[in-house]
């Protein structure tokens, strides 16, 4: 693929997480999959070892929850070893990843990447619909001891957790987390399949847009205490994320949707263009089928076939052309674009 413009590979692994957030859905990243639903180790190696001869060596490991998949940590080994893969990250909220955390180190993962919205235990309850607050705070210091960096994803939304965004990015600076990535709301989550907003609009009779908090409204606090600033895209795809590094040394990360995105031949025609994630990675679900849209389910791939015959040649044909898709996209600005990347057209 040389230097063409590479997706992000995240792989949901396992189809259900045991939690509610008002901002997700029941199978988390994947559109619909069937509960109870785990990916094969096997499928997995294979998939990730098709997509490193793409040229991606990085791959992103989420759900439903990893910390759930009971083969994580030999998996975590085998895309390092068998697969070669040179970054492995786990994307996980639930406390058993502090429980794995050292198994983890020793089998490879590059990055913990753990989600905490607030410091509240009362709000932390009512978001998720999960009580285990002290320990996903427990779970962030274990995975720190590792020395293994830590990324923690904090989703802002307005009049819920907006007034704790310093004091959550203070509490990560305190527990030695590298990095800070502050998300906005994905507003037309609810175009496609369930979510869970429906917990928002019965217990504060809100709807996932009323949570929107445009990003650039934070921007300026950081900036002013920041001692460095840098605009990044993830493989030259995804939203241009501006990167605060602060005198502590941590990085806040701030992907604001609003900053422009890339499509491409699947979003002709889209009765939801423009959308929130855009062609932002390629996903692998946990029934193995390749996912380019994070609300559509009608422009999946299914690989099963494939994978169960070990076709090797037809996977990599399918990863190929998938792959070629995101190299011809096309960037979108949008009202945060930074200046010169609407200068140069991407």
């Amino acid at each position: 693929m040389g230097d063409m413009r590479k997706p992000q590979l995240r792989v949901t692994v396992n189809s259900r997480c045991k939690r509610s957030c008002y901002y997700c859905r029941p199978s988390g990243e994947a559109v619909a999959t069937e509960s109870g639903t785990d990916l094969a180790p096997d499928h997995l190696v294979a998939v990730a070892a098709a997509a490193k001869s793409q040229g991606v060596d990085a791959i992103k490991l989420t759900g439903g929850d990893p910390a759930l998949y009971e083969p994580l940590v030999d998996t975590v080994s085998r895309l390092r070893q068998e697969a070669g893969m040179s970054e492995v990250e786990v994307i996980s909220r639930h406390p058993r990843i502090g429980e794995l955390a050292p198994a983890l180190a020793e089998a490879g993962v590059t990055l913990f990447n753990v989600s905490l919205d607030t410091l509240d235990a009362q709000l932390h309850r009512e978001i998720c619909g999960v009580d285990d607050h002290a320990e996903v705070l427990a779970a962030i210091r274990a995975c720190v001891a590792t020395g293994v960096p830590v990324k923690v994803n904090v989703v802002v939304m307005s009049g819920i957790n907006t007034p704790e965004i310093e004091a959550l990015i203070e509490f990560c600076e305190d527990a030695g987390v590298h990095s800070v990535k502050l998300l906005d709301i994905i507003k037309d989550l609810n175009e496609s399949s369930e979510s869970f907003a429906r917990r928002l609009e019965i217990k504060r009779q809100l709807r996932l847009p009323d949570l929107y908090v445009p990003l650039e409204e934070l921007a300026g606090d950081l900036r002013v205490r920041a001692i460095d600033e840098e605009v990044l895209q993830q493989g030259g795809l995804g939203h241009p994320m501006t990167v605060f590094t602060m005198p502590s040394g941590t990085k806040v990360v701030i992907k604001d949707s609003n900053a422009g995105a890339w499509y491409g031949s699947v979003c002709r025609g889209c009765p939801l263009f423009p959308c929130h994630d855009a062609l932002m990675a390629l996903r692998l679900t946990a029934d193995a089928r390749l996912q380019f849209c994070l609300l559509r389910e009608d422009v999946t791939v299914d690989l099963a076939a494939l994978l169960d015959k070990g076709d090797s040649e037809g996977l990599a044909a399918q990863l190929e052309a998938a792959f070629e898709m995101y190299a011809a996209s096309y960037f979108r600005p949008g009202d945060a674009t930074p200046q010169h990347l609407v200068e140069a057209g991407r």
